[in-house]
């Protein structure tokens, strides 16, 4: 415990990223005295040391089980065993408070991130150089680290691109092959220390952005952190800040690591929208906040890819109702004679009936789904999205009936309500319809839209239309 770090307790230390941390402990806080303990099942922090002398701090800890003494009578005891779960293990350094646990800038290499940026260091052999190659028997590799793209976030922010290539070792005693390979890095910079959750928290904005755009999840594959605070002494004046790992739980990661994309195997790509990447990126931070709940509606169809229900398609229906709530502030009628119109009903109703009337004006006044729908998709019309949808008021229908039906399930609206693969093909035209919707409010030119969508329509959209 960061209280006594003298006394300790031996065990092991899981990590699975797809199972979770636990902590395996012969012995128990608990019943240490040095332990000074407001709640006997939680622990802020918990220190360690590894058996190669790394240093860990654990980070938001909670008991899961306790092994208790057992006496058996003329027979030594054994030790007795506590278990606990981690949220959060900070590999390189110790760190005694919650309150210090901040960081000011973030590291990470994420799933597909190199491929969607697609700028190569590698530089293209002219094919009748390399016909001379294989004739003369030679052959050269060139490469040049591409500079560092920087795009502002917020006024306390910056991101960035970092390009590191990792060559393989020189022997000076015999060569027998070299590599050279390059990986794409995804940084937060920030003016003032954070809380770990607020940089993980602008972590996972950039990811779900690049789920727009790969059309697909993705994940962390590393985290890296660092606080100038943070520093390590080497001798001889040498002091770095450390570099320190976060490993963390991410439940439905895939444990397949799927092929290598390419640029058709995903919605749109960097080279799509390089010139207006800084303004697109940025207004998705700050929509970000704004519409984080609707976001994570659409969001969830993608982590849950490999299920369909009913609940999937009124996610969808739900998300597309709060947007247009959120992004545009209509009402059926202008709110001073809507106010005007209830005062007027209620002068010459039973008082016995205002309440119940007061109730419904709390919500009358507000669009319907149907109307709701039909703005979004008029945002989103061009041609491949008029493509998809086909009818615009039957597709209307079927969502709005549909979305009646499994919300209420009212027998009236059974016949009209859509199952089965009808019903999943109509969330995957509203799905479509909504990373559109989201696309254009963060500053997407329509018609690079509409050809970027034209481009992939077999790859992602073949089942949803007769092209």
């Amino acid at each position: 415990m960061p209280s006594a770090k003298k006394q300790r307790i031996s065990g092991t230390l899981y990590y699975d990223v797809y199972k979770g941390i636990t902590l395996e402990l012969f012995g128990d806080f608990n019943e240490m005295l040095f332990a000074p303990i407001s709640n006997d099942s939680e622990y802020d922090i918990i220190l360690g040391l590894t058996s190669t002398s790394k240093e860990i701090t654990l980070y938001k800890t909670f008991v899961s089980s306790r092994g208790g003494l057992n006496l058996v009578q003329n027979q030594e005891a054994g030790i007795p065993t506590s278990k606990y779960i981690v949220n959060y293990i900070f590999e390189g350094v110790h760190i005694d408070k919650p309150e210090d646990i901040k960081f000011d800038k973030l590291v990470s290499e994420i799933i597909d991130l190199d491929e969607w940026v697609g700028i190569s260091g590698f530089i293209p052999v002219d094919f009748e150089k390399a016909k001379d190659f294989c004739q003369n028997k030679e052959y050269q590799v060139q490469y040049k680290l591409p500079e560092l793209i920087i795009f502002p976030l917020s006024n306390e922010l910056v991101g960035q691109f970092n390009f590191v290539m990792t060559p393989s070792d020189i022997k000076f005693y015999y060569q027998k092959e070299v590599s050279l390979k390059q990986k794409i890095q995804f940084v937060l910079k920030y003016s003032k220390e954070k809380p770990v959750e607020d940089l993980l928290n602008d972590l996972f904005k950039f990811q779900t952005f690049l789920i727009l755009a790969l059309y697909k999840k993705t994940y962390p594959k590393s985290i890296l952190l660092y606080n100038a605070n943070f520093q390590k002494d080497y001798g001889n004046e040498n002091i770095v800040t450390r570099e320190i790992k976060l490993y963390i739980h991410i439940p439905d990661r895939n444990k397949k690591q799927e092929k290598q994309k390419i640029f058709m195997d995903m919605l749109f790509c960097y080279r799509n929208i390089k010139d207006n990447f800084p303004a697109i990126i940025k207004k998705w931070f700050e929509k970000y906040n704004e519409l984080e709940s609707v976001f994570n509606l659409l969001f969830e169809q993608f982590y849950n890819d490999k299920r369909f229900t009913e609940n999937t398609f009124l996610n969808l229906a739900q998300a597309a109702e709060s947007f247009h709530a959120h992004t545009r502030d209509n009402t059926r009628m202008p709110k001073e004679e809507y106010k005007k119109m209830k005062k007027e009903i209620l002068s010459v109703v039973n008082e016995k009936y205002h309440q119940w009337l007061k109730e419904q004006f709390n919500f009358g006044n507000h669009l319907n789904l149907h109307t709701r729908l039909d703005e979004i998709i008029s945002i989103c019309s061009c041609e491949i999205v008029d493509k998809i949808i086909g009818d615009k008021e039957i597709f209307i229908k079927q969502v709005k009936n549909s979305r009646n039906y499994y919300t209420h399930y009212s027998s009236d609206l059974k016949k009209k309500a859509l199952k089965g693969s009808d019903l999943f093909y109509l969330t995957q035209k509203l799905k479509i319809v909504l990373v559109c919707a989201f696309l254009l409010e963060i500053g997407f030119d329509k018609n690079i839209l509409n050809q970027m969508l034209d481009d992939r329509k077999h790859r992602f959209f073949h089942n949803l239309a007769n092209w």
